[in-house]
């Protein structure tokens, strides 16, 4: 009944979920586009093998599950891989790094008659879903189809489990449909066993902690600092990543501050969401500020003071020229972004307290003294004047970080093992 009750209800409210991404689609164009996926039409794709069914939301869980899809598809040579994702960051992410070795299309809304339709044609054998992403609809339709149903590199804030029992009569039928649950940590075994308690929940650590750092990378930087250096003489960058609307202004007043002592210093900010770029990009002009645009290739001499990362899969890349990194979603109450990503870099990270999406990671790198909580913009400045005055301080953090990194790699092979039970016996393994 409550199933039947919540579809009655989205069924109601789905015309103001396009409604909504009409709205987006005024920033983004890419979010008026390709609308019959998202009612489980399919265009212009099939497949001859068995397919496996890959659920990432956006850029994150694309990210994350980038090594697990490459060593999917090197593994079962029957495979044919369809990964779904909700956003266009997200699409333009496997586009970019994984090309035609993969299926994609946006995931159906969770609505009956869109999940039958997209289930006829695509007739998956099994569906592994990465993070937390319960959709009820889908959970029942697979499972009346005997199709296995994983998720995997599972976490639950605190915030999100209290969500969850405010709805348990929902959410627990559907957690206990999934044939295989695998958390990031003991943290989030305990909430999710909190919801459903004779549920098996096995533990891999962190899908991110896999990030694959291309070997050139160094060298690319290095080209690209020396390109930037002020009469041979490297600029001291910092860079404000994953920012939210509000957390580039308190960056911008803290990097006003900072050039007053630093007047050489480059400060990058990356937003994370790209229908904000031309938005951050007026806010920084309106601020004053001599800018240059990624996405337009302007140069960056001796008198830009800020570069706006208005560009798609560059942000490793622009977190290794840097010296100093704020991750951002962390001075509002969204969550955090990903600090692994500038951790496996070797960068000293600074974060807003709001890190609940990261809560074990923000410990592990707090206690190694390589993440700094940060609450107002004189925080920043103090601490990013401190390190800059002191290069073998930097050093330290950032070895700190990526000593973390290194601890924690091998929730891959972990999330390998617990599948392999179920996809040994259905995809047939490369010989």
């Amino acid at each position: 009944m409550p199933r039947l009750i919540y579809t009655a209800l989205f069924y109601f409210i789905s015309p103001f979920y396009f409604l909504r991404l009409a709205w987006k689609g005024i920033k983004n164009i890419d979010y008026l586009k390709r609308w019959p996926e998202r009612l489980g039409f399919v265009k212009n794709l099939s497949s001859q093998k068995d397919v496996l069914w890959v659920h990432a939301v956006s850029v994150g869980e694309v990210n994350a599950s980038l090594p697990l899809l490459r060593s999917l598809l090197d593994t079962y040579q029957n495979l044919d891989l369809l990964v779904t994702t909700t956003t266009p960051t997200g699409s333009e992410m496997l586009r970019r790094t994984m090309g035609n070795r993969i299926k994609h299309q946006y995931i159906p809304i969770d609505l009956p008659y869109c999940i039958k339709k997209f289930l006829n044609f695509w007739k998956p054998k099994a569906l592994l879903i990465l993070e937390t992403e319960i959709w009820p609809n889908i959970i029942h339709e697979c499972n009346k189809r005997e199709i296995f149903i994983g998720i995997i590199n599972a976490r639950l804030s605190e915030k999100s489990k209290k969500n969850y029992l405010n709805i348990k009569s929902l959410i627990n039928p559907s957690l206990d449909k999934i044939d295989l649950l695998v958390a990031q940590y003991n943290s989030d075994k305990k909430r999710f066993n909190e919801l459903i308690k004779e549920k098996d929940i096995k533990l891999s650590g962190n899908l991110k902690y896999e990030i694959e750092i291309p070997s050139e990378l160094a060298n690319i930087s290095n080209t690209i600092k020396d390109s930037w250096s002020i009469e041979g003489e490297n600029r001291p960058i910092l860079i404000a990543a994953s920012t939210h609307e509000t957390e580039e202004e308190i960056i911008l007043e803290s990097f006003s501050e900072l050039l007053r002592s630093m007047n050489n210093a480059l400060l990058i900010i990356c937003p994370r969401h790209p229908e904000r770029f031309s938005q951050v990009y007026n806010l920084i002009l309106k601020k004053n500020f001599k800018v240059a645009r990624r996405s337009k290739k302007d140069q960056v001499d001796s008198n830009i003071e800020v570069l706006l990362g208005d560009t798609m899969g560059e942000l490793n890349l622009l977190y290794s020229v840097s010296d100093i990194a704020f991750v951002g979603g962390s001075l509002i109450d969204h969550g955090g972004q990903n600090i692994i990503e500038p951790a496996s870099l070797g960068k000293p990270i600074c974060s807003g307290p709001n890190l609940r999406n990261f809560e074990d990671v923000a410990m592990e790198l707090e206690k190694a003294e390589a993440l700094k909580i940060i609450y107002t913009s004189k925080d920043i400045t103090n601490y990013c004047l401190d390190l800059l005055n002191n290069e073998a301080e930097i050093q330290r953090l950032g070895e700190a970080s990526l000593l973390v990194t290194k601890k924690n790699k091998g929730a891959l092979q972990k999330i390998l093992s617990h599948l392999a039970p179920y996809l040994d016996n259905n995809f047939l393994k490369t010989t």
